[in-house]
């Protein structure tokens, strides 16, 4: 498919994280070394903290269908979850093929070439091997951005998902010049005042459940407004809640103009967060799931203490 197209487009998730980021833009500029005419759109502008990467400010927030042969989905199982498609259009005739590359368990919504592996710890470790396959020279830019999105998706390789394979994948990219100094600055230590004031009412916020033993949060829009922040300040505060012991699941939810949105994180063996997303018709996989609700159902989703 990559040899038989010239102009390719990348796309991912909305709301992306340093997994979609860094997953995406390493694999535009592996393409490009193939001599590959490639973009990277994505809806949402991504995080500031993620402006250190290569090609950052070349992300598009919009794009024409028929300027491309080729299309791969990065991080994301369909095209819904993209935002640039309303469903009644998920039909058009474009491209000539379609790829998708996620690590998350997802239903074949979108037809085309899936390449997916649920064992994977990011969609950054599926492009590694991906361009090892192709026989690509891993670059230092390309290094970093891949390193962006392992660390990300394993939280600085503390949560299960990080394996031997993980560990030896960061290894090889440090070995091809990854900047683990600007990853570690940029990703992890810089925090805004606006962001430390949200932190501090998500954890003044939260309880925990001991029927079912979860560790909740609920930010409003309020709740933003009154610290200076925005949504995306939230990223981040997730990894803080779970590293509480003896909870099972995390649950942290946010206001999103008619409905709240819930992602939902455990480090328990024996506890599936993507079933209980699935039940309220949202998905992701066993350690990290997500799902949405009307404002008006919210009283009946949120345990009681």
């Amino acid at each position: 498919m990559i040899q038989g197209t010239e102009r390719i487009l990348i796309v991912s998730h909305r709301k992306p994280d340093g997994d979609a980021i860094g997953a995406s833009l390493a694999l535009k500029l592996g393409l490009q070394a193939l001599g590959k005419t490639v973009e990277v759109a994505l809806l949402d502008t991504p995080s500031d903290n993620f402006t250190f990467l290569p090609q950052f400010f070349n992300i598009r927030g919009e794009f024409a269908p028929q300027d491309f042969g080729t299309a791969i989905l990065v991080d994301c199982g369909d095209w819904t979850r993209t935002g640039f498609f309303e469903n009644s259009e998920l039909n058009i005739d474009w491209p000539n093929h379609l790829i998708v590359v996620d690590h998350h368990k997802i239903q074949q919504l979108t037809p085309g070439l899936h390449i997916i592996d649920a064992t994977a710890s990011s969609t950054a470790e599926l492009i590694f091997y991906i361009l090892q396959l192709w026989e690509v020279d891993i670059t230092k830019d390309m290094a970093t951005c891949l390193l962006v999105g392992l660390s990300t998706d394993t939280g600085s390789f503390k949560h299960t998902n990080t394996s031997k394979a993980v560990l030896q994948v960061a290894g090889i990219l440090l070995e091809k010049g990854a900047n683990l100094g600007k990853v570690a600055r940029y990703v992890y230590a810089d925090k805004t005042i606006a962001k430390l004031k949200l932190w501090g009412r998500v954890l003044t916020k939260m309880r925990r459940n001991r029927k079912w033993n979860l560790l909740v949060s609920l930010v409003t829009e309020a709740d933003l407004k009154d610290c200076g922040a925005t949504i995306d300040d939230l990223e981040g505060v997730i990894d803080l809640l779970r590293t509480i012991p003896g909870v099972k699941a995390v649950v942290l939810g946010s206001e999103r103009k008619d409905e709240f949105k819930f992602s939902l994180r455990t480090e328990d063996l024996r506890t599936d967060v993507s079933r209980l997303a699935a039940l309220m018709g949202g998905g992701g996989h066993i350690k990290a799931a997500s799902f949405a609700v009307p404002k008006a159902d919210i009283d009946e989703i949120i345990p009681r203490a």
